[in-house]
């Protein structure tokens, strides 16, 4: 259920550009979180540059006009090196896709209980998934394969 938003800055990037981020950072949560291919959903914000500040180094690292702001929400209860895993796969792949520098991708990653998401209808559809319940798995509910949210 991972949803991504992807915050950059107007004029930087073309449609073409945006395609290769965007299947970058999909590819990376099928690779590192064993999600399902169609389990897809990603906002894209372009922001004017009088929206979208930034400082220009931070923790020794450096930031140009590229910079992609990178939010990742998904169902809580993944262990640390996952979550790490995630972080260094996103990064691996959008800067390949992009020909960013690696430091121009800041990435959040932010996590809810199951209970807290509704696929539609009004139902959440993983409220059995749960930071309560870490090892929790997708095959535990469905009878296959790994958690997949």
């Amino acid at each position: 259920m991972p949803v991504a938003k992807i915050h950059v800055l107007e004029g930087q990037y073309n449609e073409a550009w945006l395609g290769k981020v965007s299947s970058a950072i999909q590819n990376g949560l099928i690779s590192a979180l064993g999600i399902p291919p169609e389990d897809f959903f990603q906002i894209i914000h372009i922001f004017p540059r009088g929206q979208f500040r930034h400082t220009p180094s931070f923790l020794g690292l450096n930031y140009s006009d590229d910079l992609i702001v990178l939010e990742i929400t998904f169902i809580s209860g993944r262990p640390k090196q996952k979550r790490l895993g995630l972080l260094k796969a996103l990064n691996d792949g959008v800067v390949a896709a992009a020909g960013i520098s690696p430091d121009d991708l800041l990435i959040t990653l932010y996590e809810t209980p199951g209970e807290n998401i509704s696929f539609g209808r009004g139902l959440a559809q993983r409220v059995h998934i749960s930071d309560k319940d870490p090892k929790a798995t997708y095959a535990d509910h469905h009878g296959r394969g790994e958690r997949n949210d």
